[in-house]
């Protein structure tokens, strides 16, 4: 394998790989970047056999080939290079970079050792815009779980949405659950709801963020495939049963409340310092917030909200209710209440596209 292409593209192409290389490695191929030279493409992929990852760009191949060398160090080369023209080739059991400054000898793996990447087949099922897909995935990844002894709860469920079309991201870890509807280009009639891991989501939404590209989907081999311009993002599924989370959501018909997000946001950071746990008063034309931690202090805050319905207090752990609050895109929140024991519903004051779901605690 030879190929030639310029230090810039080829360090981006490199990062985006090395997306899909774990930290934690089971197998040392897995800790490798499989590098692929062939008809004017350069193609590198990675995977941690949960996730793959497969991005391409133009170069100069005077040589066609694939390795399999370490992602650390090729990453770590390629970074720290000059800006100009790099060549890439293999022999000697060695990929070697070569430069106007130097060369650098990488040891080989075996490609054929190196699992199976699947590659884009046919067209996709859905399009989302970049910048949509990259809020819905930070408005709902915040309520999945990290607990593996619960795998379900470390997905997101991507579902149809409402009759007229769009999908649906809904993710909980049993204390919060967030979801949030998606305009999509393209036909979900054929769509089959899925579990997908959030940590796998999490990857395409920082990758959309950067290229500031549409980001295509589709199911292909039982597996769910995310296309970026010329990168592939390809995940397994998560095997169970969602929770039935329709029936969670609260009527809120006792109690509703308007309030300024960043005002909210602000009074709930500083009752942070004092304790996790905080009393939420609805009161007739305010809200007040209070944290009581015994060994360490206390703290009461009031700002000015319109409120309908009955006046209540009610416990809620303070960074879960900053999550909700923080992740509504409209300068007020809405809070619907039923009880104090119940949850609470929060969600943007001009629209039902998002939704947060948030369980009370108990207060002494």
């Amino acid at each position: 394998m030879i190929v030639t292409c310029e230090k810039e593209k080829l360090n981006n192409l490199v990062q985006t790989a090395l997306r899909g290389v774990s930290s934690r490695v089971t197998m040392p191929i897995l800790s490798g970047l499989l590098i692929n030279a062939e008809g004017g493409r350069l193609i590198i992929s990675s995977t941690d056999l949960e996730m793959s990852v497969r991005a391409e760009i133009e170069a100069e191949v005077g040589e066609s080939g694939s390795t399999v060398v370490s992602g650390r160090l090729v990453g770590d080369i390629v970074k720290s290079l000059p800006t100009g023209e790099v060549t890439v080739e293999t022999g000697e059991k060695f990929l070697t970079v070569k430069t106007s400054v130097g060369e650098y000898r990488i040891r080989e793996m075996m490609p054929e050792d190196f699992p199976q990447i699947p590659s884009w087949e046919g067209e996709s099922v859905v399009r989302v815009s970049g910048g949509e897909f990259l809020i819905a995935v930070q408005q709902t990844s915040r309520a999945s779980s990290s607990d593996e002894k619960r795998p379900v709860l470390t997905g997101t469920l991507l579902e149809k949405g409402s009759p007229e079309g769009g999908l649906k991201m809904v993710a909980t870890d049993s204390y919060r659950l967030s979801w949030k509807e998606l305009d999509v280009t393209g036909s979900v009639s054929g769509w089959e709801d899925c579990i997908i891991p959030t940590k796998t989501l999490n990857e395409v939404a920082r990758l959309a963020g950067s290229v500031d590209e549409e980001v295509q989907i589709k199911m292909q081999d039982k597996q769910v495939m995310f296309k970026l311009g010329d990168m592939v993002v390809s995940s397994r599924l998560i095997e169970g049963q969602f929770p039935n989370y329709k029936q969670l959501v609260p009527k809120g018909e006792k109690t509703s409340v308007k309030v300024s997000r960043d005002e909210l946001s602000s009074v709930v950071k500083r009752a942070l310092i004092f304790g996790h746990n905080m009393r939420l008063g609805v009161f007739g034309d305010h809200l007040s917030v209070t944290t009581e931690t015994p060994e360490v202090g206390d703290s009461k805050e009031e700002i000015p909200a319109e409120v309908q319905g009955e006046e209540m207090e009610i416990g809620f752990n303070g960074g879960y209710l900053l999550d909700g609050v923080s992740s509504v895109e409209t300068d007020n929140v809405e809070i619907r209440l039923d009880d104090p024991q119940k949850p609470a519903l929060i969600k943007n004051d001009e629209s039902d596209k998002f939704n947060y779901i948030l369980m009370p605690v108990r207060l002494r």
